[in-house]
């Protein structure tokens, strides 16, 4: 006996015993998957078939196309002349009884929108409203040609009337204006317009699919529930959720069908080429499917049960059959606490049980032994890191573990405070961050140390730059953690930007110089994406050798700080104003047409002419000569577009000053 039950201890055959029961079980939740697939199918073939609403729809677009056609070749037969009067509309609506079967109203408008005749039920009377104010009167006299399906608006008709309207005679400059109107009424709800809104199925009291009509507001103009007309089509809580879709997606009023399966109804979509309408088909989803739901809720309680049944078996057994693994969980949770003495009792028994208990014990020496190596390394890092003249830290899984005195000073925090953050809160904003991370990664992967320029923040808010350094301890193992080396630089940092801003701007004006303004041109012109315009105006001012000569150079280095300010605020941001040297100045416009930048030169010239600059009792003023070229497309160098707007400068120079001309640049 005991030999039968020895294979039963082996912990993979119980677990394998335990999932062979599993497997058997999970056969009955195929059934639901089963049904569940013939409803997709089925679903499928109805969104498919759009519940056959493009035919719907151009079957409404052919009866309209009818009646356009019979009022049309009505239309044709109009023979009044200039005068038009009661009679001569009441003889042609009785000449035209056939369309009474077509349209429930005849009316002939004119030309003011005065109703002359009108005709219902081949009765013909004279009209006493006015449809100066409908849209389909409005629209048929500007556009001179047949309205299809425009509502009325509120007035002499029903809002659900639709009128066709059509040209009577033409007059006026050309012969585009009409005469009058022919006008025919219909009623889409009753007028034989629509094919039948309800399909009903034998001995149902609900309709299978109902039809409705909207218009493109959304408004109900034909429908199986006659109260619903005129309503706006979400007042039908079948369509609600079809109607906030369409709207949500513009209303679009496109010819080609489509249908959402939403909640327990199919609704299908399409246009009416002939007017701006809609047509939506819906029909419950359980009549069409035959049932799915039911069938679904069946196999999904069926799958409760046999996986309920399912679960119960797999806990008796793992009960049964883990119940030493539980002992030696607990026995291996133990393995936390260091007080526990390394002779403690552990499980005896055989099996992958029993040797996993000789592991664990295994384990618990070895951790022992590291233990006491790592306390002595972290010894001794800690008063490498106390006494290190930058700062340093080491981290773990995105946190510090360690960090040196001088870091901690840098940044404004105790040592002790750093111990467990996160670096996020020492950069300016979460994109650095990510930056950050980013490029440390790849430059970890790569095998390579991570260096870089960096704003940090503070404990108090405020900011400062430094220089960082990184290196993974591993970079096979990202897990080993990173260490950091951080040296502030601001110092450093705000002499080199002194240094590079001295020697790139005029010292006077504050604006760029001609070898920073020469070189930012350089660059326009070397791009290889050059198919925004740019242009470029130089610009030398008129009278300013008077201003030196007469009131000295302090005051001729007030009048060219003035132009350096009038010519910062007339540009953008991404333009350069720069002071060539003496008196001349140069813009770069990007982005700019030709003539943009003419109006733009003209603009700075007129500004520098109107400001003064009162000096010592003296009203200083000088004027402006602008030269325009636009940078061309092709290949320049440098030398040649200063060349050109040289050219045309002089050339305002020698026009009579104070002026702008433009010349193209020259031809390579």
């Amino acid at each position: 006996m005991k030999r039968l039950l020895k294979p039963l201890g082996s912990l993979k055959l119980r677990l394998a015993l335990a999932a062979v029961s599993v497997i058997g079980l999970s056969v009955g939740a195929t059934a639901l998957l089963v049904v569940r697939d013939l409803g997709v199918r089925a679903e499928r073939s109805i969104l498919d078939s759009s519940l056959d609403v493009d035919n719907v729809s151009k079957t409404i677009s052919s009866r309209l196309a009818n009646r356009e056609l019979a009022l049309s070749r009505a239309a044709a037969q109009w023979s009044a002349g200039d005068a038009l009067t009661l009679d001569q509309a009441r003889d042609f609506l009785r000449s035209q009884a056939a369309l009474g079967a077509l349209f429930m109203k005849l009316m002939v408008v004119d030309a003011q929108g005065r109703v002359i005749a009108s005709a219902d039920e081949m009765r013909v009377h004279a009209g006493h409203n006015s449809v100066q104010d409908q849209p389909f009167f409005q629209r048929a006299m500007r556009e001179g040609h047949a309205i299809v399906a425009e509502r009325s608006q509120p007035g002499p008709y029903s809002p659900l009337d639709v009128v066709l309207a059509v040209p009577l005679g033409q007059r006026g400059l050309g012969g585009r204006t009409p005469q009058a109107l022919l006008c025919g009424v219909l009623r889409p709800q009753t007028d034989n317009l629509l094919p039948e809104l309800s399909d009903r199925g034998p001995g149902d009291n609900a309709s299978a699919v109902d039809t409705v009509l909207i218009d493109a507001q959304g408004v109900i103009l034909a429908h199986p529930n006659a109260q619903l007309l005129n309503h706006d089509v979400s007042d039908d809580p079948r369509l609600a959720a079809a109607a906030a879709r369409w709207r949500r997606e513009g209303a679009p009023l496109e010819p080609a069908a489509w249908t959402w399966r939403l909640g327990p109804q199919f609704v299908a979509m399409a246009a009416v080429p002939e007017a701006d309408w809609m047509v939506l088909r819906t029909a419950p989803a359980d009549l069409l499917l035959g049932g799915p739901d039911t069938a679904r809720r069946e196999a999904l309680w069926m799958s409760i049960v046999v996986a309920l049944a399912g679960a119960a078996l797999i806990m008796g057994l793992s009960h049964l059959l883990l119940r030493p693994m539980r002992q030696l969980e607990r026995r291996a949770l133990q393995l936390l606490d260091d007080r526990l003495p390394d002779g403690a009792d552990w499980p005896q028994m055989g099996g992958e049980i029993g040797q996993l208990s000789r592991v664990f014990q295994h384990v618990l020496a070895t951790r022992a032994s590291s233990q006491r190596r790592s306390d002595e390394l972290l010894t001794l890092m800690r008063a490498i890191l106390r006494h290190a003249p930058v700062g340093i830290g080491f981290m773990r899984g995105s946190r510090f573990e360690l960090v040196s005195q001088r870091l901690a000073d840098d940044l404004g925090y105790q040592d002790a405070d750093l111990v467990g953050r996160s670096p996020r809160a020492l950069l300016p904003n979460d994109a650095q961050y990510r930056a950050l991370l980013q490029a440390a990664q790849t430059a970890f992967g790569n095998g390579q140390t991570y260096q870089a320029e960096l704003e940090f923040k503070r404990r108090d808010g405020q900011t400062f730059w430094a220089y960082l350094q990184g290196a993974a301890l591993d970079r096979r193992d990202a897990d080993a953690g990173s260490i950091w080396i951080l040296s502030d630089i601001s110092e450093l940092r705000a002499q080199r930007e002194q240094l590079s801003w001295s020697a790139s701007h005029d010292s006077l004006t504050q604006l760029v110089n001609r070898r920073e303004f020469e070189a930012r041109l350089g660059r326009i012109c070397s791009s290889k994406r050059r198919s925004e315009p740019n242009c470029l105006l130089v610009i030398d001012l008129d009278g300013f050798k008077a201003v030196n000569d007469g009131a000295g150079h302090a005051a001729g280095d007030a009048v060219l700080q003035d132009v350096a300010l009038l010519l910062t605020q007339r540009v953008r941001d991404t333009d350069t104003v720069a002071r060539l040297g003496g008196d001349e100045f140069a813009v770069l416009l990007i982005g700019c047409e030709l003539d943009r930048a003419r109006l733009i030169a003209e603009q700075i010239r007129a500004r520098i002419e109107a400001h003064h600059r009162d000096w010592q009792g003296r009203r200083l003023r000088v004027g402006a000569s602008i030269g325009v070229v636009q940078i061309p497309n092709e290949p320049r160098d440098v030398a040649t577009l200063l060349a050109a707007a040289d050219g045309a400068c002089y050339a305002a120079k020698h026009s009579g000053k104070n002026r702008v001309v433009t010349q193209p640049c020259p031809v390579l």
